[in-house]
């Protein structure tokens, strides 16, 4: 009697033989066929099994089907599946039965270290059997080496949203199993049970695994993500791998980035923004409707600073206290951001005057000290830096500082005041970032993500502080406010921001009773304007205004409608009554030269009034007040002509305004001019001697009396104005200069010695 094994290794039932041989043929032929058709039935079996395990592959599909469409459209169809584990592991030596299902909503999953992640999933378990995450434990395919960490999570649900800032440590978000019970067990590679927690892990495999938690955050890498029910395989080179997975992808964390540029823009106080919305809380789309973008802010007002970084979202979540990671569009307590730059997240801001006086403190921002009215932050998307797909939260946050008086400073901003901001990421090259938990407290302030050869790393921007102000484009120096009639507009310039918080009354009185405006201010671009509702008023007209903000009084001013608001007061020159040609005697004044003046305005006006005659040979001014449409004559009785005779050009000008004349000079008749030539009669034998019918001059009958000087100047000659047509002297001779007596050649004995004197004395000279 004979035992065969069957070929699948089991045992078969025993059965009896005889030594006779096989009864011919026939006997043979049936247990070929026999043998055969065995052989087939194995292949359907073994086709069978095929089918039946690419069916448990298939049956994830509804149980990923929960998976959102937009994640499954974003990251393909949820991969993943359920797993049976059979009485009997493999290298076990007890029974166990777990039941768990998963899938993950993608292949890879992308985001940034030191911030919360979204990892979308199924994960379902039956009975009393739970269903795990494992992060870690993998090799990495570059180097060979293992990543160094590994962390076992519980998960339900849909998805788990992880705090990659404290992951794997005892703050961890997360259930992780190094904090809570799990069911858990590693064995080595001979099947052998070696550890039942990862802190029994951490004992039995302390290298590469990371199993007991970190000493710094986790790094920039790819992670293993598998869905399993917590038996694993714990290799000797500190991979950790799990004996059954339902579904499996990755998580690939990236370097955080930081941007260099802190943007600036100056907004209306809360109170304004809360008055102008029916919903009282702010928002940044509030901050920029009611603000403006420049850098220069006016007291009492906000500068808003915008700074964007990821890579310490993980950490202000932590600090906020919230069980949601912190999202875009909400605010946050200044006091967290405060915790943040205290706690050596290596991650600083400052803000600083750069313009004390003389021995003055620079005032600086006092965060640790501000009221949470006084500096607000509000949370948003960023614009700048690339994130990744998983990334939860926002990515840039803005703060907004009131510049009043007790705000958050440390003194009161005063208008002139300038200051610079810089926000940095702290590094010191050879140092890394350690927990204060393990320590080491000597070491410097180092940001969690950077490398050992990282330093520092900063954005700087600057804003000045300047005063509140309204500056109306037409007044007059007693303050009046012009309108011109034909519009009705009040503008200017102002450094307030586009609000609702001023308002104008203008009041005028009729025959009807008092007309009232009250108008908004329309602020934009650093002008306003508002309409005073004097628009079709006659020049001249009268009337108040009041400006308010909300109910308090700010300005009160008069009015007065214009014709022209640049020229209110603008004198002119009436050309019809104004001279532009005028004779005169040599020696005389120019009583006959009238200027009349016309004020074309609504105001008095007082200008200088200016003549100039030939460039600067007689120039006289003065000033002139003319009353509102009113017309003044100015003559020039005290300016006497001591000119040649001849044709000059002269210029009249006031307020801008010119006209153009002629002045004639003619010889004065009852003057002679010698000259001194030698004789008498030579000297007045010129076209300046008057010459009678005869041909003969007055020079030669010894007429009457002349005048004559000498200047005692070598060379030169007298010359004298005669009555006659008034020529003027030859170019060749001296000005005639008169003595303080009078010669002529009828007189006697004396007269004949002096000219006789006068000839001898040049003789000899």
């Amino acid at each position: 009697m004979t035992s065969r094994a069957s070929p699948d290794g089991t045992a078969r039932p025993s059965r009896t033989t005889t030594d006779a041989p096989s009864s011919g043929r026939g006997a043979s032929r049936r247990e070929s066929t026999f043998r055969s058709r065995l052989a087939a039935l194995r292949v359907v079996l073994v086709a069978l099994a095929v089918v039946l395990s690419l069916f448990g592959g298939a049956v994830a599909g509804p149980a990923a089907a929960a998976v959102a469409e937009d994640d499954a459209a974003a990251g393909g169809e949820t991969t993943g599946g359920d797993i049976v584990t059979p009485a009997v592991e493999s290298g076990a030596g007890e029974g166990v039965s777990r039941e768990i299902s998963g899938g993950f909503s993608r292949d890879m999953f992308t985001g940034t270290a030191g911030d919360p992640i979204e990892i979308r999933h199924v994960a379902d378990s039956s009975g009393d059997d739970t269903a795990y995450m494992l992060v870690g434990g993998n090799r990495l395919t570059d180097s060979g080496g293992t990543v160094g960490f590994v962390d076992v999570l519980k998960v339900t649900g849909s998805s788990t949203v992880i705090n990659t800032r404290f992951i794997g440590t005892g703050v961890s978000n997360v259930d992780s199993c190094a904090k809570v019970e799990c069911n858990l067990t590693f064995k080595n590679d001979n099947g052998q049970v070696i550890a039942e927690s990862l802190s029994e892990l951490q004992a039995e495999r302390p290298i590469a695994t990371g199993a007991g938690g970190l000493i710094r955050p986790i790094a920039p890498e790819r992670y293993r993500l598998a869905i399993t029910n917590g038996t694993f395989i714990a290799r000797d080179n500190g991979a950790i791998d799990p004996i059954k997975v339902a579904a499996e992808s990755d998580l690939v964390l990236r370097s955080p980035t930081f941007h260099d540029d802190i943007e600036v823009f100056t907004t209306a106080d809360a109170d304004v923004i809360a008055d102008g919305e029916e919903d009282d809380t702010e928002t940044l789309a509030d901050l920029r409707t009611y603000g403006t973008d420049r850098t220069a802010v006016t007291k009492g007002d906000r500068v808003v600073l915008g700074f964007e970084s990821t890579g310490i979202w993980g950490a202000l979540w932590y600090l906020s206290g919230s069980e949601t990671p912190l999202e875009k569009g909400t605010t946050l307590n200044n006091s967290v951001l405060m915790q943040l730059l205290e706690e050596g997240e290596g991650v600083s801001l400052e803000i600083r005057q750069t313009n004390p006086g003389r021995n003055e403190q620079a005032t600086t921002l006092d965060l640790a000290n501000a009221d949470a009215d006084d500096v607000t932050v509000f949370l948003a998307e960023g614009t700048e830096l690339k994130r990744g797909d998983v990334d939860q939260g926002p990515s840039r946050f803005y703060l907004a500082i009131d510049t009043s008086d007790g705000g958050p400073f440390t003194d009161d901003l005063e208008p002139g005041d300038e200051y610079t901001v810089e926000f940095a990421l702290e590094g010191t090259e050879g140092e890394q970032y350690t927990f204060s938990a393990a320590g080491d407290d000597q070491s410097p302030e180092q940001y969690p993500y950077h490398g050992i050869d990282d330093g520092r790393v900063s954005a700087e921007a600057t804003f000045s502080i300047k005063e509140r102000f309204l500056r109306y484009d037409h007044v007059t120096d007693d303050r009046t406010i012009l309108v011109e009639a034909d519009n009705g507009s009040i503008t200017g310039t102002t450094s307030i921001l586009p609000s609702a918080e001023l308002s104008a009354t203008v009041v005028r009185d009729t025959d009807g009773g008092p007309n009232r405006t009250d108008t908004e201010l329309a602020v934009a671009n650093g002008s306003f304007s508002l309409d005073s509702g004097l628009a079709g008023a006659a020049p001249g007209t009268r009337a108040s205004y009041r400006l308010y903000r909300g109910q308090s009084l700010q300005d009160s001013r008069p009015v007065l409608v214009v014709e022209n608001a640049t020229s209110p007061a603008k004198l002119w020159f009436r050309n019809e009554t104004t001279t532009t040609n005028l004779t005169v005697t040599r020696g005389e004044s120019l009583a006959n030269l009238s200027a009349a003046i016309q004020n074309v305005g609504q105001l008095e006006n007082r200008e200088q009034l200016t003549l100039d005659v030939d460039d600067g040979e007689i120039v006289e001014e003065r000033y002139v007040t003319v009353g509102p449409q009113r017309t003044k004559n100015e003559t020039f009785a005290e300016t006497a002509v001591d000119l040649e005779p001849g044709e000059y050009e002269y210029t009249l000008a006031i307020d801008g305004d010119s006209v153009n004349g002629t002045l004639n000079v003619r010889a004065d008749p009852a003057v002679t001019r010698l000259d001194e030539s030698g004789s008498p009669g030579e000297s007045g034998s010129s076209g300046d001697a008057s010459t009678d019918e005869s041909g003969e001059s007055d020079a030669d009958t010894g007429g009457e009396t002349g005048e004559t000087a000498n200047d005692g100047g070598e060379g030169t000659g007298a010359t004298s104005e005669t009555p006659g047509d008034g020529g003027e002297t030859p170019d060749e001779e001296a000005p005639a200069t008169f003595l303080p007596f009078g010669i002529g050649t009828r007189e006697t004995f004396g007269g004949t010695v002096l000219v006789g004197a006068t000839y001898l004395l040049g003789h000899w000279v």
